[in-house]
């Protein structure tokens, strides 16, 4: 029951943001080493984004940055390839389209401290599309008559 609970909420969510992109505060805070190793991970976990949101990292270019970087470094806690480097703050960051991005500090070890963050950007859906919680089940087949 809690987890037909969980896609509800998740199925309302979606729709009341379907029609506005919203702007996230990353941490609801600025971007720093955070007090808990998962903190960005659980506040990531909280949040519904779609295609059009826009991540905001509010950091002190002295002291931070922000690196966008394969799912591979963000376990590794590396920026040698970067896809994107923000190294001026604070940075606003459009999510473009459905999928995972991984984001990091590459100073220090302030990722290895927890300054990273993973999101999961789902499927906007359009008006015309109502998002299903589990697949339809298939009309069962009608028997054939016997040959004959």
């Amino acid at each position: 029951m809690e987890m037909l609970n969980h896609h509800y909420l998740i199925t309302f969510a979606l729709l009341l943001h379907q029609s506005y992109a919203m702007q996230y505060l990353v941490g609801d805070s600025i971007w720093t080493i955070p007090p808990m190793n998962n903190f960005y991970t659980n506040w990531s976990s909280s949040q519904v984004f779609i295609p059009g949101d826009t991540l905001y990292f509010d950091f002190d270019p002295e002291l931070y940055n922000v690196m966008q970087v394969s799912r591979r470094e963000y376990g590794l806690c590396t920026a040698d390839h970067p896809y994107k480097v923000y190294t001026d703050g604070p940075a606003n960051i459009t999510l473009m389209e459905p999928g995972v991005f991984y984001y990091m500090c590459s100073i220090l070890n302030y990722c290895a401290l927890g300054q990273k963050l993973s999101v999961t950007v789902l499927q906007n859906y359009s008006s015309n599309t109502s998002p299903s919680l589990s697949p339809s089940p298939s009309p069962s087949p009608s028997p054939s008559p016997p040959p004959g």
